[in-house]
């Protein structure tokens, strides 16, 4: 991730109320599950950007059964269940640039008696009153923040180290990152990730977190690597030992690109990405306390270009082919072809080894608060799972000022007030019904229009023993046919209906849908009738579950 706007203005809060098919109550405040903010969206909005509407809205998802089948010829969508793919283990996201001060806000802004930062860390991790994340990505910071070197124009892209000098360390430093990584693990994060954007500073040749004009581009000398890696299984050891399920160390970034200044980073060339995680398992796996821990890699900015050369870097080296089984690379910049070539390389290469895509946010300034992003996002998410079959997807930043399309919630640090997005609902169509275990199955569109949908379907278990099939659609067809953008109301979108084929067994059917109207919000639970059709609202992320 490169860059990330500011947004200047003040934030909401309400506590919403969980019911299934409950629309808007009286005063035109949304009616949902957990917390979001109820601020207008013209309090937040730039010129040129769309607001959020407060209408209300129902959906009719009734028919008339088979008379009505009768009357009306129904797409099908087919479900083939003894067709697998990958197996779920997570979705998540990151604590860089936002945890280290939102992990500090202990205001009771909204009344709730709880917290900026407990809502927050709800609103991620739990699973009734949030989206119920699995991952989280916590930053090793290089301590750029105790050097006080580089240039940063944004001081929160600056990041603590816990060294207080070689093989010493402090670790009440990063208090308040700290208190949201602990936080988010007693809520649900079951896999933590520790990532480096850049060495420590004082193993850079440069004493800098970022490169030097002119100066080397890797900016640390493979002399230093068994150093770094040493600091980092430390760290690692020390959470490990508080409880925390520390699953990855991710210790390289993005490392095609040159990072001369703005962040932390580091370039590192393929051969250079070998000889750093070669260092880095050798000290791993001396380790006892760390026999749980993975490494990752190469984290590619993206699936095209130098991608496949990062990643062969890696598993063509014999020292590190046994022990990844897994690769993690960024989503940026990568179309559905890009990522189609990818995949068709690693089945001939590499079939048995996993794919992970452990960074994406939209790549666009100006702050959103509709239906646009939260589209967007979840057409990427679909994509990776479709086409990469990745088995975790994870969203960079959680919480941004604004000002572009990153994060999934929106903060104003000088009132610790905040908004939840209708990206952070969108996101979890797919994280809070989709759990770690869960197998994609085949899933098949009736005609073209409905394929566009991204359609994907789960079967698993859920917590109280019921086998299910999740499946969730993305309806962003208008009624002129022309593309939706962050000015498409919901009166121009269209709705779409279908009839399941390949679901006997199933009794129940509930639908949670996120759109101008709702924020992931149960709109209809009945017995299921597979000759009644399904209704997807036009506008919206909507994830069907039907259960045994």
């Amino acid at each position: 991730m490169k860059k990330q706007g500011i947004f200047l203005g003040a934030l909401g809060l309400a506590v919403m109320l969980a019911g299934c098919g409950a629309g808007k109550p009286e005063g035109g405040e949304s009616s949902g599950q957990g917390l979001s903010g109820a601020v207008p969206a013209d309090t937040f909005s730039e010129p040129g950007n769309a607001e959020s509407g407060n209408t209300e809205g129902d959906f009719d998802n009734s028919g008339s059964g088979e008379d009505m089948m009768q009357e009306t010829n129904y797409s099908k969508m087919v479900v083939d269940e003894s067709v697998t793919y990958q197996t779920m283990e997570s979705f998540g996201t990151s604590g860089a640039w936002w945890s280290q001060y939102v992990g500090g806000f202990t205001k009771d802004v909204g009344g709730t008696g709880g917290s900026t930062r407990e809502d927050i860390a709800t609103l991620l991790f739990d699973r009734e009153k949030g989206i119920g994340l699995t991952c989280y990505r916590f930053n090793l910071g290089a301590g750029s923040v105790e050097s006080k070197n580089g240039t940063f124009w944004d001081y929160h892209r600056r990041a603590q180290c816990f060294e207080t000098e070689p093989g010493v360390y402090d670790f009440n430093r990063d208090a308040n990152a700290v208190w949201f990584l602990k936080r988010v693990s007693e809520l649900g994060a079951e896999e933590v990730v520790l990532f480096c954007n850049s060495p420590l500073v004082r193993l850079t040749e440069n004493g800098m977190a970022h490169m030097t004009e002119g100066g080397s581009r890797t900016n640390i000398v493979p002399e230093n690597y068994p150093e770094w890696a040493k600091y980092c299984m430390d760290v690692a050891e020390h959470f490990v030992e508080e409880g925390i399920p520390v699953k990855f160390i991710s210790p390289i970034n993005e490392p095609q690109w040159d990072w001369y200044n703005g962040q932390e980073g580091c370039h590192f060339a393929k051969t250079d990405v070998a000889k750093v995680y070669v260092a880095f398992l050798e000290e791993l796996e001396n380790r006892p306390s760390l026999t749980d821990v993975k490494l990752s890699g190469p984290e590619s900015g993206e699936w095209k270009g130098d991608a496949v050369g990062y990643t062969s870097a890696i598993l063509n080296t014999v020292r590190l082919q046994e022990h990844f089984d897994t690769i993690d690379n960024h989503s940026y910049w990568s179309n559905a072809e890009d990522k189609k070539n990818f995949k068709n390389w690693m089945e001939v290469h590499y079939p048995d080894v996993k794919i992970r895509t452990s960074e994406w946010c939209e790549m666009v300034n100006g702050s959103d608060f509709t239906m646009d992003s939260a589209i967007h996002i979840a057409q990427e998410i679909a994509e990776d799972l479709r086409i990469l079959e990745v088995v975790s997807w994870q969203n960079w930043v959680a919480v941004a000022p604004g000002g572009y399309r990153d994060g999934l919630i929106y903060i104003d640090e000088s009132s610790q007030k905040y908004r939840a997005l209708k990206r952070l609902w969108s996101y979890g169509n797919y994280s809070r019904y989709i759990r770690p275990g869960y197998v994609r199955v085949d899933i098949q569109a009736g005609d073209g229009e409905q394929e566009k949908m991204l359609p994907t379907a789960f079967t698993g278990t859920n917590d109280t023993g019921e086998q299910e099939l999740v499946m969730v659609f993305i309806n962003d067809k208008t009624k002129d046919g022309q593309p939706a953008d962050e000015k498409t109301t919901k009166d121009e979108y269209a709705e779409q209906e279908f009839v399941l084929e390949g679901v006997d067994g199933y009794s129940r059917i509930a639908m949670y849908v996120t759109s101008e109207d709702y924020d992931l919000e149960c709109t209809m639970e009945e017995a299921f009738d597979p000759t009644k059709p399904v209704m997807i609202p036009g506008g919206s992320v909507t994830t069907v579950v039907l259960t045994k």
